[in-house]
């Protein structure tokens, strides 16, 4: 009986509470997930790269949060700021993507409408 292998948390018998595990948030520059304990360095990598990848843009917002914020505020306030920051919105349609290049090879098939459905590529009729 007892612990056998494995962490005393493993197997979860602890009521329902929140999965335990690294703790990640969403980096607002590139919109990946990245470990909080390596937030910092992750930040100043991708900072370097935004500059190096979009001359003359400037940076992203940071997000402006309390001291007191949690972890959940933090990582939406982050998707969020990448979200209207960083990623380019088709005029037409609306739909975001990460970056202008990717947006302007969707602006070709774009019918710009809007509405969604009707999937262009996927056997829509054309014309």
């Amino acid at each position: 009986k007892g612990g056998g292998r494995g962490s005393p948390s493993a197997g979860g018998g602890g009521g329902g509470g929140k999965p335990r595990g690294p703790k990640s948030c969403c980096c607002y520059i590139c919109g990946k997930q990245c470990l909080m304990s390596s937030f910092e360095v992750h930040q100043k990598g991708c900072i370097e790269k935004f500059q190096k990848d979009n001359p003359g843009k400037p940076l992203p917002r940071k997000p402006e949060l309390d001291e007191d914020a949690t972890l959940e505020e933090r990582d939406a306030a982050a998707q969020e700021a990448y979200k209207e920051d960083v990623m380019a919105q088709c005029p037409g349609c609306g739909r975001r993507f990460r970056d202008e290049a990717t947006m302007q090879k969707h602006q070709k098939g774009c019918r710009g409408s809007g509405g969604g459905g009707g999937g262009g590529f996927w056997g829509a009729p054309r014309g």
